[in-house]
């Protein structure tokens, strides 16, 4: 980047000037004439005195339509013979289009020109030598013709010096003007081609075919500042040219919009718009208006640009983003440059319009190698990103085949689980198909009241194994509905009032089928014994879950325990096996009993940990 940097602050330090010596000297008064003989104008003709720098826009009108129509305007300058050195030279340094030198009426230098392709000299110094012996004693003729059309003309004031000073300006000036152009070209050419390769690489990435449409119109322009002839005629070729600078505006936009993520689709379709209408208006524009009309166009277009650049640094501003202020920074400056040009050579005569149009044309190549900069250092960030996000990606990967790994692994054990279960419940089926009949033959078989009774005892205990085998692992919601449906169907049916609490909201818990049978055979038993013995009128049953317990009461408005001397058979019957159950299952379970009725709270504690013994997850997929 150093080498980089020192290139161009030598490009721009050959693009400052050249030394001009006391011995060089400007050529700022002359006369014009516009002549329509064959040869040279006669030194008798209506010569009008004028001051370089000569514009087309500064002649009287009547006076310049005459010299489009004759196609050239003759200027005379008076020089006297130097004194000391001989070997003098006359250097034209800028002129528009081409022009022919005659020294004491002899020509001494001129440029070709070509009908139909105006030449285009005007980056290129013409150095027209003197002889010794063409002097001639006191006053000198210099004559110049210069070829004009409706288009304009131009001369700046001729130097009269040293053969060798001038030979060092005029090369100094062709490397300023015209070499270091095409070195620009060139680098605009190659980055354009660059990014266009990476845009075709890239084709979501559209920042980069905006840097080459740049690129590309850029130099599309350029080439104007380094061709001899033009490749068109010159009514097509300068619109070109003006066309490829509204391009070049345009594409900045967009280039700009995208880099600071600053993108509003609706303006840029309006701006592209507008461009497409100045490219036909630099078209059709007459040659008159023509100066005035692309200049307007490019002014709007660069308006536009400087809002973009407003707004995208309020928002480098805000987002803390270095590079969207050094483009905004860079814009700014070459803008400045370009309204400096417009203004100086609009409103100010000319004056000192060359220098700023050399840093003016200077400053697009310094954006585009800013871009290019910025480009890079976002092309690094992207590779930089990509290796850790490949990295990244091999870690999870790793852990996904880790995961899959131990997902086979769930899976197959998960499926021996389920063929150990299946087995369970064909063998519980087959006991109480078998032996469940059996034990019924012998309740209906047998006239000892004893067997019957202990037959009776075991076909339940075999009843309830079954059952507890067919229960699986239910949700909370489900298992309180089932509760809830069955409890409140057999109190109403045997004539009591029931009034069912619970959250609006419930868990979304999964009760393992140890769990959840034994609550439900334990609120089974407790409503057959509010039917059989409690001689109850109302029931009340409240579910509380918080801090991961359930809390399930059931109140009545009977008679209590106390009552027909309920209370030692109900602990010595129904109350010890609903403890056992409620033991089972880790649970609490305990009665408050008064001679109007009886409260019943059973609390499950650590509903999370009883997840836990459930049925394991299905494995992830």
């Amino acid at each position: 980047m150093l080498r980089i940097a020192t290139f161009w602050v030598l490009l721009l330090a050959a693009a400052a000037g050249w030394p001009q010596t006391d011995d060089t000297t400007e050529l700022e008064s002359a006369s014009q004439l516009v002549f329509s003989g064959a040869g040279l104008p006669p030194v008798s003709a209506d010569w009008q005195p004028t001051r370089l720098p000569f514009r087309g826009i500064d002649v009287e009108p009547d006076v310049w339509q005459q010299a489009v129509e004759e196609g050239a305007i003759w200027l005379r300058f008076r020089i006297e013979r130097p004194t000391q050195s001989p070997n003098i030279s006359l250097l034209l340094w800028r002129y528009n289009h081409s022009v022919t030198v005659y020294f004491n009426r002899v020509e001494i230098a001129g440029n070709a020109y070509r009908e139909g392709r105006l030449t285009t000299a005007w980056n290129r110094p013409l150095l027209a030598n003197i002889d010794d012996d063409q002097w001639l004693p006191g006053a000198n003729e210099v004559l110049i013709r210069l070829n004009v059309t409706e288009w304009g003309g131009l001369l700046a004031p001729p130097l009269l010096g040293n053969k060798a000073e001038l030979q060092q300006i005029q090369e100094q000036r062709l490397f300023q003007q015209v070499d270091i152009n095409r070195i620009l070209l060139a680098f605009a050419f190659s980055m354009g081609l660059f990014t266009l390769g990476l845009w075709v690489i890239r084709r979501s990435d559209t920042v980069y075919l905006w840097f080459s449409g740049i690129c590309f119109a850029w130099a599309t322009g350029a080439a104007h500042t380094v061709i001899l002839y033009n490749p068109l005629s010159y009514d097509i070729w300068l619109p070109v040219v003006h066309s490829a600078m509204d391009l070049t505006i345009f594409f900045l936009y967009g280039f700009i919009g995208r880099l600071a993520r600053a993108r509003r689709p609706a303006r840029e379709r309006l701006f592209f718009a507008w461009t497409l209408a100045a490219c036909i208006a630099h078209a059709l524009m007459p040659a008159q208006l023509f100066w005035y009309s692309a200049y307007l166009a490019h002014l709007v277009g660069v308006t536009v640009l400087l809002i973009l650049i407003g707004r995208v640094s309020v928002i480098a501003w805000r987002r803390r983003e270095p590079e969207a202020v050094i483009l905004s920074v860079a814009i700014v400056g070459q803008i400045m440059l370009f309204l400096t040009n417009a203004f100086q050579m609009f409103f100010e005569g000319g004056s000192g319009w060359d220098g700023t149009l050399v840093y003016a044309h200077f400053g697009i190549p310094v954006l585009l190698l800013i871009f290019a900069a910025v480009l890079l250092h976002r092309f690094t960030q992207a590779l930089t990103v990509a290796e850790s996000l490949n990295r990244e990606l091999e870690n999870k990967v790793e852990v996904s085949r880790q995961i899959i790994a131990k997902s086979f692994e769930e899976r197959r054990l998960l499926e021996m689980k389920q063929a150990t279960e299946q087995e369970r419940q064909k063998i519980y089926r087959d006991l109480h198909d078998d032996v469940g009949s059996r034990l019924l033959s012998m309740i209906h078989a047998s006239d000892d009241q004893k067997v019957g009774n202990m037959a009776r005892s075991t076909l339940e205990s075999l009843r309830q194994a079954v059952s507890r085998a067919n229960t699986p692992d239910q949700l909370l919601e489900d298992m309180l509905h089932d509760i809830n449906e069955e409890s409140a169907l057999r109190l109403q049916g045997a004539g009591h009032l029931v009034d069912w609490h619970q959250p609006n909201l419930m868990p979304a818990l999964m009760l393992p089928s140890l769990v959840a049978f034994n609550i439900n055979r334990i609120m089974k038993e407790l409503v057959s014994n509010i039917i059989r013995h409690a001689q109850a009128h109302a029931v009340k049953i409240d579910i509380d879950i918080s801090d991961d317990s359930l809390v399930i009461s059931i109140t009545d408005d009977g008679v209590g325990f106390g009552a027909n001397n309920m209370t030692s058979r109900s602990e010595g019957n129904g109350l010890s096996n609903l403890r056992a159950r409620a033991v089972e299952i880790d649970a609490q379970i305990d009665w408050q009993s008064t001679p109007h009725g009886t409260r019943t709270r059973l609390v499950l504690h650590e509903l999370s940990q009883l997840m836990d013994k459930s049925m394991p997850e299905s494995p992830p997929l």
